[in-house]
């Protein structure tokens, strides 16, 4: 501000904080901003990007009883990867994505979080998990039921090509979401 106005920059910011509870001043710097990579999003709960790291939105919260290790587990199972590939974000307030199927909205407590999640989170693995598989098909045209997914990777068999998850994303990306999915055995 210039003295001009009659009011100097320290008066500014003093009146702006008190009014305004304070004062937000953002910049970019054009060459320091990542460009984002391609997402793998089939469904609410997960996102694989081009480096093949998967992360689970978890709709439930950690309250000591372990959740934050058994739901990932869920997931890490059944879409073939180690835990450890597997990075959490926890989910926003959305009730239509992220309720307990058990009590109808959106909550963790009464130990329903593994008996709630149990299914939903197996079924966007195996949705996820074939979606991936399919592209890797589709890439080599072969038949999908001759691919595997194995440890974040597709792999042929007959032909031991392999393509990881993430040089997967962008092909998987495109195809439809499939309106049924195998489950793996418990």
């Amino acid at each position: 501000m210039s003295r001009e106005s009659g009011v100097s920059r320290r008066t500014f910011l003093r009146v702006g904080a008190a009014v305004g509870g304070g004062l937000l001043l953002g910049f970019r710097l054009p060459a320091l901003v990542r460009q984002s990579a391609a997402v793998f999003a089939p469904n609410a709960f997960i996102r694989i990007d081009r480096a093949g790291r998967v992360t689970l939105i978890v709709h439930k919260v950690e309250m000591g009883q372990g959740t934050y290790t058994s739901i990932p587990m869920l997931l890490a199972e059944e879409l073939e990867v180690d835990l450890a590939q597997v990075q959490l974000e926890h989910a926003p307030p959305d009730e239509d994505l992220y309720s307990e199927p058990l009590f109808g909205f959106q909550v963790t407590g009464g130990s329903s979080s593994v008996r709630g999640a149990w299914e939903p989170l197996r079924r966007a693995g195996a949705t996820a998990r074939s979606m991936l598989v399919s592209a890797a098909a589709e890439t080599w045209n072969v038949d999908p039921g001759a691919c595997r997914a194995v440890q974040g990777a597709v792999i042929h068999p007959p032909t031991g090509r392999t393509l990881t998850y993430g040089a997967l994303v962008d092909k998987a990306a495109t195809l439809p979401v499939p309106s049924r999915v195998v489950l793996k055995d418990p």
